[in-house]
């Protein structure tokens, strides 16, 4: 197929032009006209689709993208501007629509947008799973349509060059040695029909495994080209060794780093890959829409869309970095989660994590969204009332005592800080109020309230970590004399390990020598902990230590995922913001850094960093599966960051399970329709925090959609989201109690796979990860013999 230019041309009525237009009809501010412009004066040949006498190499199509225009016009003095494009390699019809901006006239839209048809007489389509895992058997059906006026034979082939999968064996059978680089199918199809010519293959390798088929003959041809996800079975761990290269006052660093690899691992599925860049935010700039790897379906994780661009926004601006190109990134998805964030207020101007759907709204989520509305106030448009009226409606709460309680469902129970009594909770408060006195001093009292109420807590000494780091950093930002009690306290409860410095909630050492047993499962940090770190953080940037805090920037850059995220939503928020605020301290030219990665046996990796790239987010992957310790050796002047991510999937049910998980498949499920009755428990107190159960569907099943809406009147289910296409089912609860919670999840087969993989359901506590769930289950067996046709059903009883 030749790659077809069109015109869009806009302007005041702007008419078609000949040779098969599609016209627009003319709008208030502009019409939309299309045209095509011939590539070539002949352009159907065999290659390209259409007659000829002999074959020759079809045309591969492999540009299919869901949505293709997106740009921005100036028109000339008459009104008019013309863009030529190259249409993708989809048959469909493309919409077009536009609006304009006028300073004397305003906003126009488009109402009749104009069409753009892709089409040719002769293609073919390929219709493939979201993903398979390896080693199951999938069908691969090659559609072929043939609009021609007369009938077409066609050789229909699958290539196999690289060897990612074993055919059938329908025909001969081959040696294991021996890859099968291609297979042929002949298929006749009749004038304006369609025909199918189906593979039956094993893909044998992990990853992205191209898929292309072409069909030929003397006639017409095509060629497509996908990609198809190979999974590896099991369940996928992620790992994250992050270092920090400071080479400001010495030349020259070296470490040895190990690889918590386990030896019972899935063959094959691990991936190590290493990465360095410049600057403190460098990975978390390159990520900003996918920080953590959790999903964020409610209104204190839709803060993760929103936050974190403010720290981006403030940093870069103050370091002189700052480009357009980042800066409309930022501020786009600062207004998406803006606007998605008012989803989730309620009409007393609270917010709670879903919205209306609670009974009230929550004193500890309206004061996150107030203040960080607040702090996004001066790099887009938010009105006042967006941040008074919610902390009108915190000030309506308070406590005779200066306290604030959580009224709405607690989600994030450490902020109730335990024995404490709610410290942690009132100190975040007078962050939000602190935060507002630059605009109104309506909340004084209130505030001074709150600060006699913290200062009498903290004079008892006997505050839990959590609270007293809250707590240090809520009077330190209110710059009160009582701010050295409270970082004396929290002081003194800091771990020191070599050059890294942390703080741990008490209640998870005990948790954490336990998880040492497992080692798939050690080098899992608490959630709690970076937060409580971050705050500390903040406290000692608040006092100019910037020296000091570097062992703590070093822990916590140990605790970044390879996204530049941490575990869950508010650790990431104000580890984040705390790395923000140092990174403005550290900023600065001098950098000029070789980075070796050296990795046995004999093999090396290198990454440069200097101040023309400092922003670049630089990485690469080990060619090696088997490496197991990677030796960092850098040398040069300035400072960055370097993470060895690795990944590794395993087939076990999890260590020390906090939560009990009941899979069943229930008697009614065929090889075709799945129906799964699942049942979770909390086992490790009396109820978690908000937690999340995610179930994975078979390879070739899809939701049903009829199920998603009898799983959002389930009780004790919040919100319920589909990934990947619809094969993966996130489920939101509030909380989970020692008594079951049970869902049905029913779905279809919408693609001919056999000898499916055990596929995993997990359920964990949101804000503490290390609190999880997983087991596994398998549908109703179906063999090859079940989805074959023809000669590739010759020795179905035979594995592929």
């Amino acid at each position: 197929m030749h790659e077809e230019p069109f015109n869009l041309i806009i302007g005041p009525g702007a008419p078609g032009s000949p040779g098969g237009p599609v016209p627009a009809v003319p709008v208030d501010f502009n019409g939309i006209a299309v045209s095509t412009i011939a590539a070539s004066a002949n352009p159907m040949n065999p290659s390209q689709g259409a007659f000829s006498n002999k074959r020759s190499p079809v045309s591969v199509r492999f540009k299919f993208p869901e949505t293709w225009i997106w740009d921005i016009l100036d028109t000339s003095e008459d009104g008019v501007a013309k863009l030529t494009k190259t249409v993708p390699d989809t048959i469909t019809s493309w919409v077009i629509s536009g609006f304009s901006l006028n300073p004397e006239y305003g906003l126009a839209l488009s109402t009749d947008p104009a069409k753009v048809r892709v089409f040719r007489p002769f293609f073919i389509s390929l219709n493939l799973p979201y993903s398979v895992k390896r080693g199951e058997s999938v069908v691969v059906p090659v559609n072929v349509f043939n609009y021609l006026d007369q009938e077409v034979t066609t050789n229909v082939t699958l290539h196999n060059p690289a060897g990612w999968f074993s055919f059938a064996s329908g025909a001969e059978k081959k040696s294991k040695r021996e890859v099968e680089t291609s297979r042929t199918k002949i298929i006749t199809v009749g004038p304006n029909s369609a025909g199918s010519a189906d593979f039956l293959i094993k893909p044998e390798k992990i990853g992205y495994m191209e898929v292309k088929a072409t069909a030929t003959s003397s006639m017409a041809g095509d060629g497509v080209s996908r990609k198809l996800l190979v999974k590896p079975e099991g369940i996928t761990q992620y790992k994250t060794k992050g270092v920090l290269l400071d080479l400001r006052d010495k030349r020259e660093f070296k470490k040895d780093v190990e690889l918590a690899i386990p030896d019972d691992i899935v063959p094959d599925s691990a991936m190590i890959e290493v990465s360095a860049v410049g600057d403190l935010l460098g990975s978390a700039l390159d990520n900003l829409d996918k920080l953590i790897r959790q999903p964020y379906g409610c209104g204190e994780q839709n803060m993760l869309n929103f936050v974190p661009n403010i720290v981006i926004l403030d940093y870069l601006k103050n370091s002189k970095q700052l480009t357009k190109n980042i800066e409309s990134k930022a501020l786009a998805y600062l207004d998406m989660g803006y606007q998605r964030e008012l989803t989730y207020k309620h009409d007393d101007n609270s917010y709670s994590a879903f919205g209306k759907s609670d009974e009230s709204g929550s004193t500890w989520l309206t004061a996150f969204v107030a203040k960080s509305f607040k702090q996004a106030k001066k790099f887009t448009n938010i009105e006042d009332s967006a941040i008074i009226e919610p902390l009108r409606w915190i000030a309506s709460k308070q406590n005779e005592n200066g306290s604030f309680s959580e009224v709405g469902h607690v989600s994030h129970k450490a902020m109730q800080g335990g024995g404490s009594g709610g410290l942690a909770l009132t100190a975040y408060v007078l962050t939000a109020f602190v935060e507002s006195l630059d605009m109104t001093n309506e909340f004084k009292e209130n505030i001074d309230k709150t600060v006699k109420y913290l200062e009498d807590q903290i004079a008892k000494g006997s505050a839990d970590v959590y609270s007293t780091a809250v707590a240090a950093y809520a009077l330190g930002l209110a710059d009160l004399p009582s701010k050295e009690k409270a970082f004396q306290l929290m002081e003194s409860k800091a771990i020191n390990d070599g050059d890294l410095k942390h703080w741990e909630n008490e209640k998870e050492k005990d948790a954490k020598e336990e998880k040492k047993k497992y080692s798939w499962e050690e080098d899992i940090s608490n959630a709690i902990n970076v937060e409580i770190t971050a705050y500390a953080m903040l406290s000692y940037l608040q006092r100019n230590m910037t020296a000091e805090a570097i062992p703590i920037l070093k822990w916590l850059l140990s605790q970044q995922n390879s996204h530049g995220g941490f575990a869950s939503t508010q650790d990431t928020v104000v580890a984040l913001g705390a790395i923000g605020k140092l990174a403005k301290e550290l900023s600065g030219n001098g950098k000029d850094l070789t980075i070796k990665f050296n990795y046995p046996p004999g093999g090396s990796t290198e990454l440069k960093v200097n101040d023309e790239n400092s922003l670049l987010y630089q990485k690469a992957e080990l060619p090696s599966r088997k490496v197991r310790q990677v030796s960092i050796d850098a040398k040069g002047t300035g400072f960055a960051v370097v993470q060895i991510s690795y990944r590794y999937n395993v087939n076990k049910k999890g260590a020390v399970p906090a939560f009990k998980l009941n899979i069943q498949t229930d008697d009614s499920s065929t090889k075709d329709h799945l129906l799964l009755n699942i049942c979770a428990s909390y086992t490790a107190g009396k109820e978690s925090n908000m937690a999340v159960m995610e179930v994975t569907l078979p390879s070739g099943f899809t939701i049903d959609e009829d199920g998603i809406k009898a799983l959002r009147v389930t009780p004790r289910v919040k919100k319920v989201e589909t990934k990947e296409e619809n094969t993966l089912v996130v489920l939101y609860f509030d909380k989970v109690t020692t008594e079951d919670v049970c869902v049905p999840v029913s779905a279809y087969k919408t693609f001919r796979v056999a000898k499916q993989k055990p596929v995993p359901v997990t359920v964990y506590d949101y804000y503490d990860t290390t609190k999880k769930a997983t087991d596994f289950y398998v549908p109703k067996p179906s063999s090859i013999c079940d989805i074959c046709e023809g000669d590739d059903c010759k020795n179905c009883d035979n594995d592929v």
